[in-house]
């Protein structure tokens, strides 16, 4: 029998949990008919924008939702899940699940599937409160994509059902050849690249990397791959601190495996986090991480190559990135194989669908 299901998100723009959901798509099993549904936007110009969803097209499928809530949105929805004889509705974050739950209402034989990729929303009392009534009931099954997240669910009076990490495609991010990705992406084969990767808004922290390269000796560059309200506010930064031939912006980057190679260091100086797709790619494809104690990163940072520190720290942050390199080259196969076994794609979709099927 074939299992039918809805992965429901706000919206499809590059992001770690829409990258996720495609990928959830993409290593279905046969016996798995999976739809992404995107609460906002159309779909020709969510493709426009993000040209890796063309070869999905006829997978997904845009609620076109306005600004606010939207009954109207619900009953969409609920239509599409009967129509497409749906046995499975998986959402991720507040706004898919609060949709999610009342399209649901009266719908026998659905089974919901909800994922939170992190916890820090719920420190607002309103938020907190909306998620716990909606999670109430056993006809829903809460995952956490990572021990810490669940952990900091639970110490906000919500507890996950189940943990299933966050996995990527490791046959594809693999260790390759530096200097051919540099030349691919028109980055300088002569110095010391530090990588960072995701929109750029504030909750990521790279205006704190910026500060921390203003520290470090003039052969570190810093190479920035995304898209992001900041991107102007942080481009002038680096400019008023006399860093603009030092930072390259490569906007969206098409090709992620060809950035990972170029790379020396991967750094995520977030504020704020799940557990980031970025993270386990870079060490897939051997790179060492400097990463902030936050969210899940500390659940999959490899130990014989990461690095952990406190966010918001610029000073301590140079130092670390001075430090990593400055020791030994580490073993990238190492840090790969840690990768490997603890996050992989195939294992993470065989883990939901097994959910869908109880």
């Amino acid at each position: 029998m074939t299992t039918t299901t809805l992965q429901v998100v706000q919206h499809l723009s590059p992001g770690g949990i829409e990258r996720l959901v495609l990928n959830l798509v993409r290593f279905a099993s046969a016996d798995n008919q999976v739809y992404v549904v995107a609460l906002e936007g159309c779909k020709a110009q969510a493709i426009e924008q993000w040209p890796e969803l063309a070869p999905l097209a006829d997978r997904l499928f845009f609620l076109g939702k306005p600004s606010g809530r939207s009954v109207k949105t619900v009953f969409t929805l609920r239509r599409l899940i009967r129509s497409l004889q749906a046995h499975v509705v998986h959402s991720h974050h507040l706004g898919p699940l609060l949709y999610s739950r009342m399209a649901c209402i009266g719908l026998s034989g659905i089974t919901h599937i909800q994922t939170e990729h992190d916890s820090w929303h719920l420190d607002d009392a309103k938020q907190r409160l909306l998620t716990r009534s909606l999670l109430m009931g056993s006809s829903i099954q809460l995952v956490a994509d990572a021990p810490r997240v669940a952990a900091h669910l639970k110490a906000r009076g919500i507890t996950a059902d189940h943990v299933i990490v966050n996995g990527i495609d490791t046959q594809h991010y693999c260790p390759g050849q530096t200097n051919q990705a540099r030349q691919r992406l028109l980055l300088p084969t002569d110095k010391r690249l530090i990588g960072c990767a995701g929109r750029l808004v504030h909750e990521k922290g790279l205006d704190t990397l910026l500060e921390a390269l203003a520290k470090l000796p003039e052969a570190y560059h810093v190479v920035v791959a995304g898209h992001g309200p900041e991107r102007e506010k942080l481009q002038n930064m680096s400019q008023q601190l006399g860093l603009a031939g030092r930072v390259h912006w490569l906007g969206r980057c098409d090709n992620m495996l060809d950035f990972y190679r170029a790379i020396d260091l991967f750094c995520m100086p977030s504020r704020q986090e799940g557990l980031p797709l970025a993270l386990l790619e870079a060490q897939a494809c051997g790179k060492p991480v400097v990463a902030t104690d936050v969210g899940g990163i500390p659940d999959l940072i490899c130990p014989h190559s990461g690095h952990l520190l406190p966010p918001e720290q610029p000073a301590l942050l140079a130092l670390s990135l001075e430090e990593k390199f400055r020791i030994p080259s580490h073993d990238c196969q190492q840090t790969t194989q840690y990768i490997r076994l603890l996050a992989d794609v195939r294992e993470m979709t065989a883990s939901y669908e097994s959910l869908g099927k109880r």
